[in-house]
């Protein structure tokens, strides 16, 4: 993995942030998760924004210059993965005015080999951060994802305490019946992800409350997350779903896309 921290005028590789940090000591981090392919960032606009209205909503002074150098390093640095850009609260107390630090993660990895996954649900209550801002308490959906590896499934659905669906540990979630394609609200605690809008721009989708039910009785189920763009869902808690036929247009519409780069 590489790492580097922003200085005030440039980025250097470091290894480490200082324990002093309230993003290690709290969780009091925003971040976006990026795909870095042959020297290109994917939706490096798109995610770039984000992050600088997630700053903005949390009151982190946001560093332009910063986030807009953060783009040379990753597209030099020569790594095919996935880089985490972290804006930090920095040092102080718990209730000190942020003094963000800046930090770029970059890990390498193999292209996604499978197709379509299978999934299962997570039956703890999941409460999102801020209404599911990408903040570092990420510890919850670790947990969860954890738990459904280790039922042999690739990702686990998450429910907020109302059992609203929220999202998938580390994606977003779409369920299709009939013509209708339909994915939670941000007011159930889902992630504007990147992959999402990209989704909803294509297709006419329903922003709305989800439930369990609507779960089970849907005919496609599909994730999206930076890395694996759109992944089609096999089967969910055992059971084959029906044909993956809008799923696997959008799949083929965004490697079409990433192989056009």
């Amino acid at each position: 993995m590489k790492s580097w921290l922003w200085t005030g005028s440039e980025y250097t590789a470091e290894t480490a942030i200082p324990f002093t940090d309230r993003g290690f000591r709290y969780g009091m981090s925003l971040f976006e998760t990026l795909r870095i392919w042959n020297g290109s960032i994917e939706f490096w606009e798109q995610h770039r924004r984000k992050l600088h209205s997630a700053c903005v909503e949390r009151d982190f002074p946001v560093d332009e210059k910063a986030l807009r150098r953060a783009a040379d390093v990753l597209e030099t640095a020569d790594v095919n993965g996935v880089a985490r850009i972290y804006v930090t609260a920095g040092d102080g107390s718990p209730s000190a005015p942020a003094q963000p630090r800046i930090a770029i993660l970059l890990e390498a990895r193999d292209a996604e080999k499978s197709d379509c996954w299978e999934i299962g649900f997570h039956d703890d209550a999941y409460r999102a951060p801020f209404g599911g801002m990408k903040t570092g308490n990420y510890w919850f959906n670790a947990d969860a994802l954890t738990q459904a590896k280790a039922r042999r499934f690739d990702e686990a659905l998450l429910f907020n305490d109302y059992a609203e669906l929220v999202s998938a540990c580390c994606a977003n979630v779409f369920l299709v019946h009939g013509e209708r394609i339909s994915t939670p609200s941000r007011s159930s605690g889902c992630r504007e992800g990147v992959m999402r809008d990209w989704v909803i721009k294509r297709r006419k989708v329903e922003e709305r409350r989800l439930r369990r039910e609507d779960v089970v009785n849907a005919d496609e189920i599909f994730l999206t997350n930076s890395w694996i763009g759109v992944m089609p869902v096999a089967t969910l808690e055992g059971r084959p779903l029906g044909p993956r036929s809008t799923s696997s247009k959008l799949a083929g519409e965004m490697s079409r896309m990433r192989e056009a780069r």
